[in-house]
């Protein structure tokens, strides 16, 4: 009698693992699949950030540039003030861009 229960208990058991394994295995995908999405929104940020510290650099390196082979043409507080400008947006291309073009004249590089 005790063996019949026993073998009544193990078997129900059984029937629960093959669920809880299957759940087991649905929860490891969702992970991998979300840890995938956060390394790929991660390579994007690092690849506009470089981007934006590129575009920021190149705009100081030809303010300096514009400045030196026009000095009388661009004063020095306007210089610093674009300069501040382009510091202050350094994180948004887009933005470095428009006031290189409104400030200075110079089109995207």
């Amino acid at each position: 009698m005790l063996s019949i229960a026993f073998l009544i208990v193990y078997s129900l058991g059984r029937r629960g693992s093959k669920s809880l394994k299957l759940q087991a295995e649905l929860a490891r995908k969702q992970y991998l699949r979300e840890k995938e999405a956060i390394q790929k929104s991660h390579e994007h940020e690092i690849r506009l950030r470089d981007e934006a510290q590129k575009r920021y650099t190149e705009a100081v390196d030809s303010i300096e540039i514009k400045y030196e082979n026009n000095k009388d043409s661009i004063s020095h507080a306007k210089k610093e003030e674009v300069k501040r400008m382009i510091r202050e947006s350094k994180e948004n291309p887009e933005v470095i861009d428009k006031i290189l073009k409104d400030e200075l004249g110079i089109r995207k590089i």
